[in-house]
């Protein structure tokens, strides 16, 4: 997953422009020319914005967000690059609902992400509160890298529950919601996930190029500011095909007419 674009660039927005001429008026008229003011905007040692999905801290409730089904996709692909920075199991909690409308967790899915399907224990539940029940019992052990839920729209009190257990424990939870609204909830970040449109395939400009996501920081209770990025998903699609190991490693057959010698 890649970052192709981002508009956090403060420093190069227009009213941030408008503020610095304002600036260097005032000092030039208070008599401080020659002063040389710092870039507004501008943080020392800000941290890459396109690392936050790779970064989320553990301890809290984190809310992937696709407002409609066809958002689904590229939240699940933002979920799975969330979830590479730790080696442990990952406990992964479904509901039949969710599993009806976007399916089971897909092992050459998980692999193309970087995750293989080992790691994931998979609980699928059949009602929304035996999965939040899961999903909270899940919180209360440090034996995972994360705790994923799949369950839809999480009320206030639930989400409350979910963060006090993770905060209790110094576990992570990541939910991955689709909501026609924004959940009210207790979350300490969320993030809208979107589609966006790829660009041309580089061996033909008809056909179509990499997916494409755009990802939108609309909540965040440690004070980081709202931003939008778009990522990438490179599809390296093969050009051959690989023959099955049952057939690769056997010894080749003799051809018709061809003598067989024993061996041995």
């Amino acid at each position: 997953m890649l970052p192709v674009a981002e508009n956090d660039n403060h420093d190069r927005t227009p009213a941030c422009a408008s503020k610095q001429a304002k600036l260097k008026g005032l000092m030039a008229r208070i008599g401080g020319a020659g002063v040389t003011l710092p870039a507004l905007g501008a943080e020392a040692g800000a941290r890459d914005r396109t690392q936050m999905l790779t970064s989320l801290p553990f301890g809290e409730v984190h809310e992937l967000w696709a407002e409609t089904m066809a958002d689904y996709t590229a939240a699940m692909a933002c979920l799975l690059t969330a979830l590479k920075d730790n080696d442990k199991p990952i406990l992964w909690i479904t509901s039949r609902a969710a599993v009806l409308d976007h399916g089971l967790p897909y092992g050459p899915g998980l692999r193309q992400h970087g995750i293989p399907p080992e790691r994931i224990i998979l609980v699928q539940a059949h009602k929304t509160i035996d999965a939040l029940w899961a999903i909270e019992e899940g919180l209360k052990t440090d034996a995972f890298a994360s705790v994923v839920g799949e369950c839809g729209p999480v009320d206030l009190t639930a989400s409350r529950r979910l963060t006090l257990a993770a905060q209790t424990h110094g576990s992570r939870c990541l939910l991955l919601v689709r909501s026609g609204e924004a959940p009210s909830s207790a979350a300490h970040s969320r993030f809208r996930i979107a589609p966006a449109v790829s660009h041309d395939a580089f061996f033909d400009a008809k056909a179509p190029g990499d997916a494409r996501g755009t990802v939108s920081l609309v909540k965040h209770r440690g004070g980081e500011r709202p931003f939008s990025f778009t990522m990438e998903w490179p599809s390296h699609a093969q050009d051959y095909l690989s023959m099955a190991p049952t057939l690769a490693d056997r010894p080749a057959a003799p051809r018709a007419g061809e003598p067989v010698h024993a061996t041995g």
